[in-house]
């Protein structure tokens, strides 16, 4: 070996003993094996003892310049990524790579002449292997809810609405499929069977997938582009009602939303002119049958009825004819109030469609049809087929005997809830489904302020038939009519919003009022009557309707007392008056006076009341009477002869009598007044008052028809024959003249 090798092997010796001076290897010897590189020392086995030390020497040096080059290749190759991510040209990119080829060379070159680590080396050494420290972990608090990171509130997602796993998604296409293959084997022998497998599947399921993919098959199955035949029909809607009755109400109710969401949108795609097929048609027919089995209730195929009629049409003729034919007559049974209304609204889209004349034949037909079910002469041609009924009635027996065996049969009563319930669902809560109803603040304060004026009372007096030109305030109007009571508004509601006297009489009936309520309804009438600026002889007939009971008789003699004592007559100890209302104590005016004279006058002639309604008269004294009461009497007389002398006329026995020889005239007259007999001072009384009180002057001013005059002053001689009859025998109040006073002198 040379001098210099020697040389250089002496300052390699004492620079790494230096080092390990300066690493403290001396004095911990093993340390240094924990560098992970003994294998390159102890790798292979030397064949030359002595040569040991200095191999491990050799390798020892060898082994910081391979570390060292192995630093350098990976600066270098962290440069050169930097140098691909930088926007360069590759003329720059180039002359980058020759100068870290270069630069390496050199390293490479110059590493002979390593004069040793520096100390600020060893530090930068050390902080690039110096590993990163774990972040400290938080003990949670199992007291308080955890919180996330993110401080941007996440948006609540409804389970239903949530993504669904692969698992739950296999489960709902197999749930389908079994769904499916159970509805292809619907049939009327084996509808049980598919119910009881219905009930096992609830049972093995989640319940709401179970009830969403039922009513989705339904849906699809229904709705039909083609027109489905009604035996097809009829199965699945009692299908649906019996699933009813044994699921629940949450059933009809989702099938029942689903169903009126498919309609509306059938109906929107037919009014843009696209192709809907008959999907509505189907849809309605559907729930029409649905109603027939009592699971939804008439209020909801009303509220359909009425939406057709207001956008009157060919197409929804079409539609009305096939809820008519299918539940018509059940319609008319639950409601026939509620159908007389569609009458109404019918007659006005009529109108609006420039009259019958200008609609067609099918339009006609069908406006026959409903009038005919109104009237309850529904022909046969017109009702459902033989065959459609035969299996309506079978269905509703397999519907039966489930109701009666079956002890899992929860609901039996119809879901009654209308249209505008499922539409305003999202907005006012669904009430029909236990724990989601929801309570509306505006709903809340437009009844409690509908509570304050005006009473809780049946449904017939909701609706309003009123259009919103001629709309009046009833509430405004009853106040000042002196309805302070609320059986007195509900009555006066009724009356005043009906459109005819029956519809009056029923609407009135069906407030279900009791006995002494009852006797509030002369009084309203009255008060209508006597309230109008001219006769009506609307509130007569209403009047008179309910002069038929025998229980309300005795009402209008105790309200005519009531009037007899605000024309100013003293009230009689014997007939006591409910009414104490401080409004009761003004006067009558003549036109009041007058307005119920004619009522009263028109209940006698009917022979519904008597004249025995006077006897609290004084009319056997000349002064005795008010001069209001006065006029009442004139006036109910003179209605009473003229109501009996139009009533002789179109009697078919207006006939001169073969017995008696009078005519059918004085035989209605005679027969009015001779009542009067039943009171022993009456007669006397009554023809005191005839003869002074109805002169040729008071029935002159009474009528201006000369006809009218005569037929009235024949009538009076009638009356007096009569009344004479019967006061034979009694004290004569009258003098010479009075007797005089005969029909030759009229």
């Amino acid at each position: 070996m040379s001098a210099s090798a020697k040389a250089r092997l002496e300052e390699d010796d004492a620079e790494i003993a230096r080092l390990e001076k300066k690493l403290g290897i001396k004095k911990s010897s093993k340390t240094g094996r924990d560098d992970e590189l003994d294998w390159l020392v102890n790798g292979s086995d030397s064949e030359d003892g002595d040569l040991e030390p200095l191999a491990k020497r050799k390798r020892s040096s060898g082994d910081d310049e391979w570390l060292q080059s192995k630093r350098q290749k990976a600066k270098v190759g962290s440069q050169v990524k930097e140098a691909k991510n930088t926007p360069a040209s590759s003329e720059e990119e180039d002359e980058g790579l020759d100068g870290m080829a270069e630069s390496d060379s050199e390293t490479l070159e110059n590493s002979d002449h390593f004069s040793g680590f520096s100390e600020d080396d060893d530090e930068y050494v050390s902080a690039d292997e110096q590993p990163i420290a774990a972040p400290p972990r938080v003990r949670e608090n199992p007291y308080v809810a955890p919180v996330t990171n993110d401080n941007q509130p996440t948006k609540y997602v409804p389970p239903s609405l949530r993504k669904a796993s692969a698992s739950d998604t296999e489960a709902l296409r197999q749930l389908q499929r079994q769904l499916q293959g159970l509805l292809n084997r619907l049939s009327e022998a084996n509808i049980l069977a598919i119910l009881q497998s219905i009930e096992q599947i609830y049972a093995s399921n989640a319940r709401q997938h179970v009830t969403a993919t039922l009513i989705e098959l339904l849906g699809t199955r229904t709705a039909d582009f083609a027109v489905l035949n009604d035996t097809f029909l009829i199965l699945h809607a009692a299908f649906a009602t019996s699933v009813y009755r044994v699921i629940g109400p949450d059933f009809i109710a989702q099938l029942l939303e689903d169903l009126v969401r498919r309609f509306d949108d059938a109906s929107a795609r037919e009014e843009d002119g696209q192709a809907g097929g008959k999907q509505s048609l189907n849809i309605l027919a559907f729930m029409s049958n649905l109603y027939v089995f009592q699971a939804i209730g008439c209020e909801i195929i009303f509220d359909h009825i009425r939406l057709l009629l207001d956008n009157f049409c060919e197409a929804n003729t079409e539609l009305l004819l096939r809820i008519i034919r299918t539940c018509g007559p059940q319609l008319r049974q639950d409601d026939p109030s509620a159908l007389k209304d569609i009458v109404l609204l019918l007659q006005r889209s009529i109108a609006k469609a420039g009259g019958e004349s200008k609609v067609s034949v099918r339009t006609k037909f069908m406006v026959e049809t409903i009038m005919d079910l109104k009237n309850n002469r529904m022909k046969h041609g017109l009702g459902a087929s033989a065959m459609a009924a035969e299996h309506v009635t079978t269905m509703k027996k397999t519907l039966g005997t489930l109701s009666a065996n079956s002890r899992n049969a929860k609901n039996t009563e119809p879901l009654s809830i209308g249209l505008n319930d499922i539409r305003d669902s999202d907005k006012k809560g669904k009430w029909w489904l236990v724990g989601a109803s929801w309570r509306d603040p505006a709903k809340m304060a437009d009844a409690r302020k509908q509570a304050q004026e005006q009473p809780v009372v049946a449904k017939a007096e909701i609706d309003t038939f009123s259009d919103d030109e001629t709309a009046v305030d009833l509430s405004a109007l009853a106040r000042a009519q002196g309805m302070n009571t609320d059986v007195r508004r509900a009555i006066f509601y009724a009356l005043l919003d009906s459109v005819s006297y029956q519809h009056a009489h029923e609407r009135i009936l069906k407030l279900n009022l009791k006995s002494k309520q009852m006797l509030e309804v002369p009084r309203v009438i009255l008060r209508c009557a006597a309230a109008e600026t001219s006769y009506n002889h609307f509130y007569t007939l209403v009047a008179s309707e309910f002069c038929k009971e025998h229980r309300l008789r005795k009402a209008w003699e105790f309200s005519l007392l009531d009037t007899f004592r605000r024309m100013g007559e003293d009230r009689d100890d014997e007939y006591p008056s409910d009414d104490d209302d401080a409004d009761d104590d003004e006067k009558l005016s003549v036109r009041e006076t007058y307005n119920l004279a004619k009522l009263y006058g028109a209940l006698v002639a009917e022979g519904l009341l008597r004249v025995t309604i006077l006897k609290t008269l004084n009319l056997s004294s000349p002064k005795g009477l008010q001069p209001t009461t006065t006029v009442f009497v004139q006036v109910l007389v003179t209605t009473v002869l003229l109501a009996l002398k139009s009533a002789s006329k179109k009697s078919a026995s207006d006939a001169v009598s073969q017995e008696k020889g009078e005519t059918a005239f004085e035989a209605e007259v005679k027969s009015t007044f001779a009542h009067a007999h039943f009171l022993p001072d009456l007669p006397v009384a009554l023809r005191y008052f005839l003869a002074r009180s109805m002169t040729k002057t008071d029935i002159a001013s009474s009528t201006k028809n000369k006809k009218e005059r005569k037929a009235v002053m024949i009538g009076l001689g009638y009356a007096l024959e009569a009344l004479k009859e019967q006061a034979a025998g009694a004290n004569e109040l009258m003098t010479s003249d009075d007797e005089d006073y005969s029909r030759d002198d009229i």
